[in-house]
């Protein structure tokens, strides 16, 4: 038989094949020393183990040595003796072996002879590496193949591959979120009534609710609802984004967190002179933003950072109204464009404007009828110059 013609065992490429350096220093060795292991066969006359030597001897010239294996008990295990403990191997490299058992093992008859059958968790026993390890392997295989040979030198790990896999996905579905929202006109981006939010019923659910509630003592209650009725409002990975005074702070968060997990704080900058909070001898110039997930979730939306700048004071349309600056800062930071943004505090609908500036969904309610009136007005106004 032609050495070139015979054939490889598919257990034979449960690990990888040289290049480079290594395959050279590995051609001159056996050119100096002769071919000092033998490469094995199976009793069908095709090579199980020895792929490289093989290779090797026949660019070469050298005459390659054999020996037979004796066909007792499991050919993966007697693959894995002879090269697991010659090789210095990573994690990602023994899942890739894991995952390459397991493969072999699918969709063959329960008494393959000499070719045992393993599980996921019983190969990744056999390698020593977490069921998760091969899992991820498994998930870069399906997705992107062609990571499969760089993470088999050693110059990615299956997890790093696998976030960068979904970087990339994640990006796709944030461009096709916005181009979906570009084909809908501005006018039928956003809804604004008059309701009550302790009583307002909505078949929507929105990816975030960000929103600004009157600060004064009496109105401490409306936090409580807030939360309560955001349970009914959010999408399972949305947040709850709230400005807030710092006077009842503690009481605030106390509130909103009887019903919601406290994910993170962030700070918005007010521009201009500091305002005096003479209750507390404090003269401020930032507010808390206080944001807040369903109590199961966990959000994997867009990294944002955490502090927020308004560029001047807009009070001509609200006496306690934020800018649009300073909310299009924090919209965008943490919305993607054709996401849907809730403000059931909307007062003269800043948070709307600012929403659609980025290319957002809005829905809007507040108690004021004067204030509904002046927000339709001005979405209808930014909807008019876009």
């Amino acid at each position: 038989m032609e050495e070139s013609q015979r054939k490889y065992h598919e257990v034979s490429s449960l690990f990888p094949l040289m290049d480079g350096v290594g395959f050279e220093e590995l051609k001159r060795d056996i050119v100096t020393n002769g071919l000092r292991e033998a490469i094995w066969l199976h009793p069908d006359g095709s090579i199980i183990d020895g792929r490289n030597r093989h290779r090797a001897c026949i660019e070469t010239g050298i005459e390659p040595r054999f020996r037979t294996w004796d066909g007792e008990g499991s050919l993966v295990t007697f693959i894995l003796s002879m090269n697991l403990h010659r090789r210095h191997l990573n994690e990602t490299q023994r899942g890739i072996i894991a995952y390459r058992i397991e493969n072999m093992s699918q969709g063959r008859p329960k008494k393959d002879a000499n070719l045992h059958l393993f599980s996921r968790d019983e190969a990744a026993r056999m390698v020593n590496v977490s069921p998760r390890t091969v899992a991820t392997v498994a998930e870069v295989a399906h997705k992107s193949p062609s990571l499969i040979s760089v993470m088999e030198k050693g110059e990615l790990t299956a997890h790093k591959a696998s976030k960068d896999i979904r970087a990339i996905e994640l990006d796709a579905e944030r461009k096709e979120l916005a181009q979906s929202a570009l084909s809908i006109l501005p006018s039928e981006r956003y809804t604004v009534k008059v309701a009550d939010i302790r009583t307002y019923q909505t078949d929507k659910h929105f990816d975030f609710i960000i929103t600004d509630p009157p600060y004064p003592l009496e109105y401490l209650p409306l936090y409580d609802i807030l939360a309560r009725r955001s349970l009914e409002w959010l999408n399972p990975m949305g947040l709850l984004i709230v400005m807030v005074g710092q006077s009842y702070l503690d009481q605030v968060m106390q509130l909103l967190g009887k019903h919601l997990k406290y994910y993170w704080t962030g700070c918005y900058l007010t521009p201009g002179q500091p305002t005096p909070l003479k209750q507390k001898q404090v003269n401020t110039t930032w507010k808390p933003i206080l944001i807040y997930s369903l109590p199961l979730a966990t959000y994997s939306g867009k990294i944002f950072g955490d502090v927020w700048t308004s560029e001047r004071n807009e009070k001509e349309y609200h006496r306690w109204g934020q800018s649009v600056s300073g909310m299009f800062s924090l919209i965008e930071q943490i919305c993607l464009p054709g996401q849907t943004i809730f403000d059931p505090f909307c007062g003269a609908g800043t948070t709307g404007v600012a929403a659609l500036k980025h290319g957002c969904f809005f829905d809007g309610i507040d108690t004021d009828e004067q204030g509904v009136n002046i927000t339709r007005a001005r979405l209808e106004g930014f909807c008019d110059k876009t």
